[in-house]
């Protein structure tokens, strides 16, 4: 049986694109990093995370449509960066990823690397 209501998913649209973003390691470490530099350059990735530049440049772009990431193009060189958001959803999805990355020893090891891989 079906039952129908007035009421649409339209709403869900942006929280379930957000979740589904955050559900693949390779996003999250790369969200990790870009959450505690603040900024992170495209070279800087695939030396902490060990990733193949065409696999770092499909996580990055699905970020930026998720609306997670912005960039700031500097020559041959993207930096990344959060998205700067007031909604109540980012903020916390970006306290859940402070919380696994608190307790997850590849994004504690993957903080440890970029402090050690600064920028070009």
């Amino acid at each position: 049986m079906t039952v129908l209501t007035s009421i649409s998913e339209a709403s869900l649209v942006l929280p379930a694109r957000l979740i589904t973003a955050l559900a693949d390691p390779a996003r999250l470490r790369i969200l990790n990093l870009i959450r505690h530099g603040g900024e992170v350059c495209n070279c800087q990735i695939g030396p902490v995370t060990g990733y193949i530049p065409s696999k770092i440049s499909r996580h990055l772009t699905l970020l930026k449509q998720a609306g997670l990431l912005t960039e700031r193009r500097e020559g041959t060189f993207i930096h990344y960066q959060l998205a700067r958001h007031a909604d109540a959803i980012n903020r916390q999805l970006l306290t859940l990823l402070d919380a696994i990355a608190t307790a997850d020893p590849c994004l504690q090891a993957d903080r440890a690397s970029l402090d050690a891989h600064r920028c070009c």
